[in-house]
């Protein structure tokens, strides 16, 4: 056997033995009973304020169960299995998660399941079906994706036709806090509050069989709906940063005043003599550097104006409505065509990424084309933590990049992989996912928020 189908060979076994890992397990009882449910518990209830209780008739229903939970934050799964303690979760988490080498085999011994965001994935279904089909408890947020302004997320049926075949019981989790104690949109990690829990609604196995998946779909897609700005509305609640405001101008990027996009930026209103003197504390303002309108975020999480001329919305779900329907104005006009530069990003080991191009990404007619260059991962520069690593710096791509066109139908599009102000990622069915980081970072949730109004927009037209 030749040197090359050798290398060959172990490579393809090297894949396949990743590809079965122990996807589904029993949850390990260090990892999950020990580890995970008594010391890291304690340490996040105390760090995140939680006050949960467990109910005693949930966690004593018979198996197979499917827990399902709207995603308002990184730590929901937290939330769910102390809310549920006493019994192991066999957890759906994010597939990035499994690529950092000591969490994702603490998580996987821990009986977590990778899915991979916005496609199929068959690993997926097959562990969640060993799961059920032992009893067990699954636990997945379907939304696959965290709040973005405090708001449920819709999602498609795949969940409820594994739970039809299964014929496994439902019961609905909602958690209130999470979104306010760390919002996706974050640069300042969490802040402190109080997060509590409550189990909503069941669906027992003798129910499930009666009805039909569009029906258990609809029953979950209901249950589901949550605006954790209403629930705080009625509930008032103090959530305490430092930096309150940092990063939301990745969401709320359009003046109310003047309209401009992206014009947003947060600033201290510590030693603002001109704003109250609660308000007067550090990144807790939002300013437009075209008009100068500036908003106030207090200590409960919501907006208001610093002075008489300023404009603002009450919260960041009001905010951001307002901006889809302007987005939705814009690819309505017959010349819409919205590029931006950006610098193009492939996995170049199981864990980080190389950048392997630059060019322009433009979303036209019901597309999103990258034209640019790209060269092979491992001639690229590779990150960590979205920096270059020291010894890859000095390479040039340009001298073994090609040129190249990639295209996405966004018809066919069921999501984006998206970290605000950070980058995006986009999936290409034969190339795998590749990842966009555009020179105006601020734009991505309006790149975002355009590719889903075109997306309506055709739907609309059938």
């Amino acid at each position: 056997m030749s040197q090359e189908s050798a290398s060959q060979k172990k490579q393809n076994n090297t894949k396949k033995a990743k590809d079965q890992q122990d996807y589904g397990c029993v949850p390990s009882r260090f990892w999950y009973s020990f580890f995970g449910s008594v010391i890291a518990a304690s340490v996040l209830k105390r760090v995140f304020g939680m006050k949960l209780k467990t109910d005693k008739k949930i966690r004593d229903l018979p198996g197979p169960l499917v827990i399902v939970g709207n995603h308002p934050s990184f730590i929901d799964p937290a939330i769910m299995g102390i809310a549920l303690k006493g019994r192991p979760i066999n957890f759906v988490a994010g597939e990035f998660l499994f690529r950092k080498k000591i969490f994702g085999h603490i998580i996987t011994k821990g009986g977590c399941i990778p899915k991979a965001q916005f496609r199929n994935d068959l690993r997926t279904v097959r562990a969640m079906m060993r799961v059920l089909g032992r009893g067990g408890v699954l636990g997945i947020f379907p939304e696959g994706t965290r709040f973005t302004d405090g708001h449920s997320i819709g999602f498609e049926n795949g969940l409820a036709s594994i739970i039809k075949k299964t014929g496994a019981g439902v019961v609905i989790f909602r958690s209130h806090g999470a979104y306010m104690t760390w919002p996706r949109w974050s640069q300042s990690s969490w802040r402190r509050g109080r997060i509590t829990a409550e189990f909503t609604d069941v669906l027992p196995s003798e129910k499930v069989q009666e009805m039909s998946v569009d029906e258990i779909h609809a029953f979950m897609r209901k249950a589901l709906v949550y605006n954790e700005y209403a629930y705080f509305a009625d509930h008032p609640q103090v959530f305490k940063s430092k930096a309150p405001a940092s990063g939301i101008q990745n969401i709320a990027n359009i003046c109310p005043r003047c309209g401009k996009m992206n014009t947003t930026r947060i600033a201290d209103g510590k030693g603002d003599t001109t704003l109250p003197k609660n308000a007067r504390r550090k990144k807790n303002l939002i300013v437009c550097s075209d008009c100068g309108n500036k908003v106030i975020m207090n200590q409960r999480g919501f907006f208001e104006p610093a002075g008489p001329e300023d404009k603002c919305f009450s919260d960041l779900h009001e905010w951001a409505e307002w901006e889809r329907s302007v987005y939705e104005a814009e690819v309505k006009k017959e010349d819409f065509c919205l590029t931006e530069k950006v610098s193009l990003f492939k996995l170049c080991n199981e864990h980080d990424h190389a950048k392997v191009g630059e060019g322009v990404l433009t979303v036209k007619d019901g597309v999103i084309t990258y034209e640019g260059t790209e060269c092979p991962p491992e001639q690229g520069i590779v990150y960590k933590k979205g920096k270059p690593v020291r010894k890859y710096c000095d390479r040039d791509i340009s001298k073994d990049a090609k040129t190249v066109t990639k295209t996405y139908p966004i018809a066919g599009m069921k999501g984006m992989l998206m970290d605000y102000g950070k980058f995006m990622e986009l999936f290409d069915p034969r190339e795998g996912a590749y990842r966009y980081v555009p020179e105006n970072r601020q734009r991505l949730y309006e790149i975002q928020s355009i590719i889903m109004a075109l997306k309506d927009q055709r739907c609309d037209r059938k």
